[in-house]
């Protein structure tokens, strides 16, 4: 068995395979590399949140399976016509394999924090991704230089990188530990917290690291996990 596993999100896709018995991240690939990939699959699976790229992808992979929302058996407690399909497969893998109470944060081009209760998907928050609010400040403010993602671990920063890098992990730290605490006064449980996404490495130290996270999800809707 060769099953291809595409995460299409805003700015990249990410590729695994699957072989029957391991799951293996091939590469990451910008959008206009995708003709790479090309080969003989048996399935391939595709979980977009990238419409415009939804016909080339049918013409490079004609038998793939697009993955939407009403495929994954996810109970909420509000409308989740809307929801984007990525959300609800983290969400679908985290009660498949980690916890039915849980905190799921997915590190991309947004900062997505996701909640459930019970395995009910009670809502979560939306924010800008680790590196997008770094393209953010240098594009906005002419003294801060482009820099690149990487663990910064400091009380107070001492130089420009350590501030502005230090200062946005800091930030998505603290909004996680909050949240973390609010749920639990809220619920009166404890809460896992797990992290996935291309950035999610920078915030592994906080809980449970699964940056193949959906690819699993997609397996596992398909009975193949």
């Amino acid at each position: 068995m060769k099953v291809l596993t595409l995460d299409v999100g805003n700015t990249s896709v990410d590729a695994c395979q699957y072989d029957g018995k391991n799951l293996t991240f091939i590469r990451k690939l910008s959008h206009k590399e995708l003709e790479h990939l090309r080969g003989d699959y048996d399935r391939v699976y595709v979980a977009s949140v990238k419409p415009s790229l939804n016909i080339l992808l049918k013409e490079i992979f004609p038998n793939a399976l697009f993955v939407e929302g009403k495929d994954i058996p996810i109970k909420a407690g509000f409308d989740t016509t809307k929801v984007g399909v990525d959300r609800l497969l983290n969400l679908y893998g985290t009660l498949g394999f980690y916890s039915e109470n849980a905190l799921v944060v997915s590190c991309g081009t947004a900062l997505v924090l996701d909640v459930l209760v019970e395995g009910v998907f009670e809502g979560g928050f939306i924010s800008l991704g680790l590196a997008t609010k770094l393209q953010c400040l240098s594009q906005r403010a002419e003294l801060i230089p482009s820099f690149e993602l990487k663990k910064v671990e400091v009380i107070l920063g001492k130089d420009t990188q350590s501030a502005v890098v230090g200062g946005v992990l800091k930030e998505a730290k603290s909004f996680i530990k909050t949240l973390l605490e609010e749920l639990k006064n809220t619920y009166m449980k404890d809460f896992s917290l797990v992290i996935t996404g291309g950035d999610g490495w920078l915030l592994e130290d906080m809980g449970i690291y699964d940056p193949l996270l959906i690819h699993k999800a997609m397996l596992r809707i398909h009975k193949l996990l």
